[in-house]
């Protein structure tokens, strides 16, 4: 093989290793946030500590907030806008049957899509909890 050939191989297992690698440690990071807070009403309720429900609430809400998904969405939606804007002012050739401009837009909307859920869920949130 040569150096070309591995390279086709290659930059594409690393670029999607890295983005599957990165995933991993965001649920890592929340599944970690999330065992620290449900240890810290586990200590609290080992010392006998009156913990009324409001408090836990808050802290819940600290935690799982509307808020979150909010940010979760702009951050999709803007991730989108800017892989279409890449798409939009990259010119690649055309190679076959493959297009990669339009397999950029294509790639685009998962994240938007993404991002517009996101959005839903903070409002139906915000609107059930009124």
């Amino acid at each position: 093989m040569t150096g070309q050939e591995w390279a086709e191989i290659l930059v594409p297992l690393i670029v999607f290793s890295a983005l599957v690698a990165l995933m991993g440690l965001i649920l890592l990071y929340k599944y970690k946030k999330k065992r620290l807070f449900l240890q810290m009403i586990e200590r609290s309720l080992q010392r006998q500590a009156v913990l009324p429900p409001e408090t836990i609430r808050e802290i819940a809400l600290h935690f799982f907030s509307a808020n979150r998904d909010l940010r979760k969405g702009i951050f999709l939606l803007v991730l989108s806008a800017s892989v279409l804007a890449f798409s939009y002012f990259a010119d690649f050739k055309r190679s076959g049957n493959l297009d990669l401009n339009d397999a950029l837009t294509g790639i685009a909307f998962l994240p938007g899509l993404l991002g517009l859920a996101f959005i839903l869920l903070a409002r139906l949130d915000r609107q059930q909890n009124r």
